[in-house]
């Protein structure tokens, strides 16, 4: 009886201590939902998308020329993001110590800056965009997703980036 006990008790204690890291506030749960995160299994809030998109692009250039980007500048975010996956993929090539995106930031930091800042995908049309994106399965799935079902972007829709100049 004890023998089952304990073969009951332990499995128990195992997801008591694992929802209890991620419930209760602690650094240990923060870098496991961070990592959760950035793998794709847990989404991103529009706050942290945001958070992401300003200290993520801001590693490489400051924060106002994101801010002045617009649609006479080039292309639309979903393949200046995928540009900036490809830049660092080939950067770590040589040996730099740059986190690579994954496919759930890349698809957060374009909805930021798509609701920040302004979306025109549309202008652009689907073939060449896909044309563009190269095969990026993550991003080719966020631009066959409408506006209107983007999450971040939806909940960002009627906000602006302070010094940017909305589309």
């Amino acid at each position: 009886m004890k023998r089952v006990w304990w073969i009951l008790a332990l499995p128990l204690a195992l997801v008591v201590a694992a929802v209890g890291m991620l419930v209760v506030p602690n650094p240990l749960g923060a870098k496991v939902l961070a990592e959760a995160k950035y793998r794709g299994l847990v989404a991103y809030t529009p706050d942290e998308a945001v958070t992401i998109a300003y200290t993520r692009c801001s590693g490489c250039h400051g924060a106002e020329k994101m801010l002045k980007y617009c649609a006479r500048c080039g292309p639309p975010f979903i393949v200046v993001t995928q540009s900036m996956k490809k830049y660092v993929e080939l950067t770590n090539q040589k040996h730099e110590t740059v986190r690579p995106f994954s496919d759930s930031e890349a698809v957060a930091i374009t909805q930021a800056w798509n609701g920040l800042i302004g979306n025109w995908e549309a202008g652009w049309g689907e073939k060449n965009l896909r044309r563009l994106l190269q095969g990026d399965v993550a991003l080719t799935r966020l631009l066959e997703t409408p506006a209107d079902a983007r999450p971040i972007e939806l909940a960002l829709k009627n906000k602006s980036a302070p010094g940017s100049y909305p589309e």
